[in-house]
């Protein structure tokens, strides 16, 4: 790589955060690298040394010549390294300290100027908030967005401004994974250590490793989880005063509530649900194992005696027909049945469901 291509290169890491969008600022920043082992050969022998040529810093740590020009490119961008503008091209140490304000400093200010636009922001829309409230007062005061990325992004205001706690239950296991990778950091640098969450999953979930690894790493220390086969909505409580609902049409949109009537439903569902679900525990316990297996099959024979047909089953409880499928012919099995009519009887004739009857919330199927 030619000396003007790393010119040309310092050049552009030194304008770094001015002006970007949130994009052009992450490709940045990317393009910062991290040292090599032989980075730091060549950064010493460049530090004992007033000036080297390429040629010098070679023979001096005993590296190929393409080698060392591209240690010194990545030194370059890190600004440590400061390279004569003229022929022939020597090069010369920069303190760390000095290369950290070179690099971060539009960074910083950019970080600042945003951070200012935020504040500003929220205090002016924090004007109206008592306004908006009035012109509430005698009807349930509702916000409906749907835009994914708007409904993430009043989803993590709410976690950030939340004081006590957050009540999350989440039916669809795949969505629960997916929310990981695009909300999880966000979650886990927003909540205080104040804030308790408690989170209520399908049983399925336990099959998940990333949900499972999710769990061994969590920071939030006030966090509990437990899971359920079925009978809960897709619901997020915010210190029991606003209740976030999905949309019922519209994929990623939300339905947000703050009528105190409503999020005291919306709370009484959670607790009826998590009252009844299963204690998370990332260790294998056999009990527990048994327990999750029994449960599942009484949803199934629940649903069953009801006509739901295997296939909605599976997708209700989130699992594979063939794992449903499994389960009811242990069902059969067990009850003596010869087909479903027959099994219908039976659990009919001996009270079976009467006192492992299967709530259903609102919302739910």
């Amino acid at each position: 790589m030619s000396h003007a291509m790393r010119r040309a290169k310092q050049g552009r890491t030194q304008e770094i955060g001015e002006g970007l969008d949130d994009s052009s600022l992450n490709s940045a920043l990317d393009a910062i690298p991290f040292p090599l082992d032989e980075d730091r050969k060549v950064y010493g022998w460049i530090s004992r040394a007033a000036q080297s040529s390429v040629r010098e810093i070679a023979a001096g740590v005993g590296m190929q010549q393409q080698d060392v020009e591209n240690s010194l490119d990545r030194l370059t961008r890190l600004r440590l390294v400061r390279v004569d503008s003229t022929p022939p091209s020597d090069y010369s140490a920069v303190a760390p300290e000095t290369a950290r304000v070179a690099l971060l400093g539009p960074l910083q200010r950019e970080i600042d100027r945003q951070q200012h636009m935020v504040d500003r922001t929220r205090m002016a829309l924090h004007e109206l908030a008592d306004v908006y409230q009035e012109g509430c007062t005698g009807s349930a005061p509702v916000e409906v967005v749907t835009s994914l990325s708007q409904a993430a992004e009043l989803t993590m205001e709410l976690a950030a401004s939340c004081r006590s706690e957050i009540l999350l239950s989440e039916p669809d296991v795949t969505a629960a994974v997916a929310s990981l990778g695009r909300c999880q950091w966000a979650w886990e640098n927003l909540l205080s250590t104040d804030v308790r969450v408690r989170t209520l999953l399908a049983h399925t979930a336990r099959f998940r490793r990333e949900l499972i690894a999710h769990m061994r790493t969590q920071a939030q220390q006030n966090a509990s989880y437990r899971t359920r086969s079925d009978g809960f909505m897709r619901l997020i409580v915010f210190d029991r005063q606003v209740a976030v609902f999905s949309h019922h049409t519209r994929p990623g949109g939300i339905v947000l509530v703050r009528d105190p009537s409503v999020a005291a439903f919306a709370v009484a569902a959670f607790e009826r649900a998590w009252n009844r679900g299963i204690a998370f525990s990332t260790s294998y316990d056999r009990d527990v194992v048994d327990e999750l297996s029994e449960s599942t099959k009484r949803t199934i024979l629940h649903l069953m005696v009801q006509g739901v047909e295997d296939r909605l089953i599976a997708r209700r409880l989130n699992m594979s027909l063939r794992s449903c499928q499994r389960h009811i012919e242990v069902i059969m099995r067990r009850l003596g049945a010869k087909n479903r009519m027959h099994a219908g009887y039976l659990v009919s004739e001996r009270g079976l469901l009467h006192e492992q009857e299967v709530p259903m919330e609102p919302g739910c199927r």
